[in-house]
């Protein structure tokens, strides 16, 4: 604990960090309704489901390997950065779907927001601290990252039964826009920094 205290008191960067991955458990809460808005509100058949459902895993495929490759080059903060406008592409292109057609790009951008948020930012994790202060950095991520993961997609549901998808999309978009402002002008690379301080 004393640790971890410490690591939170001094290095700014990774705070602003678990900041946007907060945040990015809210921005992406209207993901797990797209389906069902599909469905009740554009009469969804059962093919073009399947043909979504392809199309979200396919993006995701090809984003697990071209982010990761581009990220190791380039830098992990311009990975997640893209994922944030994909979450608030996302977000934004559900809110104004006027036909089914809406939801090809919509799911596409949901891959690359779904690895940007999940896979990379736990990559860029690792970057943080030394070799001795790593497994800290890596547990407190996962750790205080854990209540929002939770809470999410109950308030997103709860949103949803109340006010309808709309006002969750919404949200998200809003949301996605805070988490995009932190990553371009609080978080800095820390590989780059420790690159940097050599």
């Amino acid at each position: 604990w004393e640790d971890a205290k410490r690591v939170l008191s001094r290095d700014r960067n990774f705070n602003w960090f678990l900041s946007a991955r907060v945040l990015s458990q809210f921005a992406t809460m209207g993901f797990s309704f797209y389906i069902i808005y599909a469905l009740r509100d554009f009469n969804m058949t059962e093919v073009v489901a399947g043909y979504l459902t392809a199309t979200l895993t396919i993006s995701q495929t090809v984003a697990n390997i071209g982010m990761g490759w581009i990220g190791d080059r380039v830098g992990h903060r311009a990975m997640l950065i893209i994922g944030g406008f994909s979450a608030f592409l996302s977000a934004l292109l559900a809110w104004n779907a006027t036909s089914i057609a809406w939801f090809y790009p919509i799911f596409v951008l949901t891959g690359l927001a779904n690895v940007s948020i999940w896979t990379i930012s736990m990559t860029m994790t690792v970057d943080f601290g030394n070799e001795t202060d790593r497994p800290i950095y890596i547990g407190l991520s996962q750790t205080l990252t854990a209540p929002a993961t939770i809470i999410a997609p109950i308030l997103g549901g709860w949103i949803a039964d109340s006010a309808g998808f709309v006002p969750t999309f919404t949200i998200s978009t809003i949301l996605s826009l805070v988490m995009i402002g932190i990553l371009v002008f609080l978080v800095k690379d820390p590989r780059k920094s420790k690159i940097a301080n050599l």
